[in-house]
């Protein structure tokens, strides 16, 4: 599974259920305010009543309009949640968990600060897991870094605390698992882009002039199905769709998206939450591993 990324390679020739073309994956960032608040501390700025209005549009509103039309196409979603946003949105987090989709961490209060130590993140995730359990009554597998910020200890310390995947990379179009040492580590990456991402085109603020996006829904779901379309022929690929409720729940967009998915549906796409995939995944590893050695080096991937 641990292949050169060199532009050349496609991928590790790995068949999705049912024979389909490509595996789709539905992630959603419930960050409410807090994503806003983030990255305007990362920038040397705070947000006003505006942008943290904005925010809130994701729980007030646009969760909703997410949530009916996961139902609408039956499919299946995961959601990235910082802990804060469990602790002020809680009946939110435990509808999400109700209508059958993945809960995931996504930092504490969506911290994108580089240069912390293991120790300070472990007691953020620590802080985290415990409430992300509390709703799903189980520790989360998936990781996702706040603005995709991830700390050189960061894989070997989802291994220690179980996790099966992180999704925050942006190397390539195929999911892969991470090395360290030149060892195989038991951790899939989902690597995503910014062209796969609603905030490239629809995030709005004023305490950062230079980003001010609102494209059309046309051009948007264009660039959406273009890129689709391309990663669906060569195979062996992923579609990382990366949305966020405040600015994908809006109602024209929302309605936008679920035609997409329709599309994609009806197009050899295989939609399955990260969890799901990335136990496919390791357990496809771990058959080519078993192939090659006679035995599975870690037998989570097999679960």
């Amino acid at each position: 599974m641990q292949l050169k990324i060199d532009g050349k390679t496609n991928g590790p020739s790995i068949s999705w259920p049912g024979g389909k073309r490509i595996a789709v994956m539905l992630t959603f960032d419930f960050d409410a305010e807090y994503l806003r608040a983030s990255r305007a501390k990362s920038k040397g700025t705070s947000i006003g009543f505006t942008d943290y209005s904005r925010g809130q549009y994701g729980p007030h509103e646009g969760l909703s309009r997410c949530l009916s039309m996961l139902d609408t196409f039956g499919v299946k979603a995961t959601f990235f949640v910082p802990g804060i946003v469990v602790e002020q949105y809680t009946d939110c987090v435990r509808d999400i968990h109700a209508r059958g989709h993945e809960l995931a961490y996504h930092g504490y209060m969506h911290e994108s600060e580089r240069g912390i130590s293991m120790s300070e993140e472990e007691v953020l995730m620590e802080k985290s897991e415990q409430l992300l359990s509390s709703i799903t009554g189980k520790r989360p597998v998936g990781h996702r870094g706040p603005e995709s910020i991830i700390h050189p200890f960061t894989p070997e310390l989802l291994v220690k605390r179980g996790y099966l995947y992180s999704s925050s990379m942006k190397d390539c179009d195929w999911a892969y698992l991470w090395e360290k040492d030149g060892r195989e580590l038991p951790l899939v990456e989902f690597p995503c882009d910014i062209t796969m991402d609603d905030f490239t085109y629809y995030y709005f603020t004023f305490s950062d002039p230079a980003v001010r996006s609102m494209y059309t829904n046309r051009e948007v779901i264009g660039n959406w199905k273009a890129e689709f379309d391309g990663l669906a022929e060569e195979g062996d690929k992923i579609f990382v769709l990366k949305l966020h409720p405040q600015m994908i729940g809006r109602a024209s967009r929302i309605t936008a998206l679920g035609e997409f998915i329709g599309y994609m549906q009806n197009h050899g796409a295989w939609i399955a939450t990260c969890e799901e995939t990335a136990r496919y995944v390791l357990e496809k590893s771990c058959r080519m591993q078993e192939r090659n050695s006679g035995s599975c080096p870690d037998e989570r991937r097999c679960i």
